[in-house]
């Protein structure tokens, strides 16, 4: 499994595909710096001055959600992007004959894939996370001059949990159908559970016991977002209608009410039993050698 891990890592890093995700990503860490230095200039702030006295939390909070949120949205489409053709592109180029005609477990196989392109999202991951906090430390906003180290750990713990859930369906995908199609499917499913949020939120707001719930099933089939808005609660603490409209309003997604502990066993379950589905199925998988 080793050999295979390492194997996924390199070859994943090697990629086109991610090459031009992570300049993507660089010029979008640049468009947020931009961004912020127009919103500083806009509120006729002097940046020499501590900018995050002068500004108000709530505005604060928004820019940096908007930071967050899209740095995550790019994270899970770097996995995505990964992870769509792990197995299955293996498959369709024959590459897969020459592995599994050796002496190793297909469950091996698996799971050396799926460490590989985790560890390597994870890496990536975490340098996004940091950059997102030192430049909204750099511009002084409010939110992150006032997190505490406890604050930045189990906010990059839940950041880092979305997209590794991610992968797990993205997996079981990459053994069930082709990689194109997979991909395609795994970002529907992703945005599926922001609308669910955005839908959450607005029934709460109506007192609308049917948005409500329509929003919950679609975090059910797809609780990524509740992760993320987990990580971003921890970062950004706020509460109330005004928070909650910030959350909705900066992330162009919302949510309800903080979930239960049994939403994050379900969230666990999830990811675990759709990564055994993936063994499971690509061990039935007839491949002629």
């Amino acid at each position: 499994m080793n050999a295979i891990f390492q194997c996924t890592f390199k070859e994943s890093l090697r990629k086109r595909a991610f090459l031009i995700m992570s300049i993507i990503s660089v010029l979008y860490i640049v468009l947020w710096i931009v961004i912020l230095q127009k919103f500083t200039s806009s509120m006729n702030l002097n940046m020499a001055g501590n900018i995050g006295e002068q500004v108000s939390a709530g505005t604060s909070s928004l820019v940096f959600q908007i930071g967050l949120q899209f740095s995550s949205m790019l994270l899970c489409l770097v996995t995505i992007n990964l992870g769509s053709g792990i197995i299955a592109s293996e498959i369709e180029t024959g590459l897969i004959l020459g592995i599994i005609s050796r002496p190793i477990k297909r469950s091996s196989y698996v799971y050396g894939r799926f460490l590989g392109i985790t560890v390597l999202v994870a890496i990536f991951g975490t340098a996004m996370y940091a950059l997102i906090l030192a430049v909204g430390a750099v511009f002084s906003l409010a939110p992150v001059l006032a997190l505490n180290p406890a604050q930045i750990l189990s906010g990059w713990i839940f950041y880092l949990l979305v997209p590794i859930t991610v992968l797990c369906l993205t997996t079981f995908g990459s053994v069930q159908i082709k990689a194109v199609a997979n991909g395609l499917l795994m970002v529907f499913v992703y945005m599926l559970g922001n609308i669910g949020g955005m839908v959450e939120m607005i029934g709460k707001f109506l007192n609308s016991s049917s948005a409500i719930n329509a929003g919950i099933l679609m975090s059910l089939f797809s609780p990524f977002h509740e992760l993320y808005l987990t990580a971003e609660r921890i970062l950004v603490p706020s509460s109330g209608f005004a928070g909650d409209m910030m959350r909705g309003l900066g992330g162009l997604s919302g949510g309800g009410d903080p979930p239960s502990v049994w939403m994050y066993v379900y969230i666990a379950v999830y990811a675990v039993l759709f990564l055994l589905l993936a063994i499971r199925r690509f061990k039935k998988i007839d491949i002629n050698i």
